[in-house]
């Protein structure tokens, strides 16, 4: 569904390969113009993000505040760390040069769950 939306809104705004998906706008005394070559302001950022976690239903409407994007990066890496264990495709997916960041600042190591993939990799060598 996303590549499908994504496709429709590419052709619906006739976006080129330089265009911005969250693209800058500008209020003149006709409404708002989409700037495409320009992002987002970083205020803009953070009203969409708050749309979304309201939609979403992860924070009530109004609420603006206690949320952060960054927040969000720090689940996304821990949630594929978690049910994958593949630190590597951690440090992809957020897009770290040095590993040591991902490993040191971005997820933690729960030792229960490592544990069990050691015990799950090794059952499946058994099995072989």
């Amino acid at each position: 569904m996303f590549w499908r939306d994504l496709e429709r809104i590419i052709l619906e705004h006739e976006a080129e390969p330089g265009h911005y998906l969250l693209p800058g706008r500008h209020a003149n005394q006709h409404g708002t113009v989409l700037k495409p070559t320009r992002p987002l302001s970083g205020h803009g950022m953070h009203d969409w993000w708050y749309r979304c976690l309201q939609n979403a239903g992860i924070v009530p409407t109004g609420i603006t505040a206690g949320e952060r994007m960054h927040k969000a990066r720090y689940t996304a890496g821990q949630r594929v760390l978690d049910h994958t264990g593949n630190l590597k495709a951690v440090q992809k997916l957020l897009g770290h040069a040095p590993i040591q960041t991902t490993a040191d600042v971005y997820v933690d190591w729960d030792l229960d769950q490592l544990a069990a993939t050691v015990a799950d990799v090794l059952a499946e060598e058994e099995d072989e």
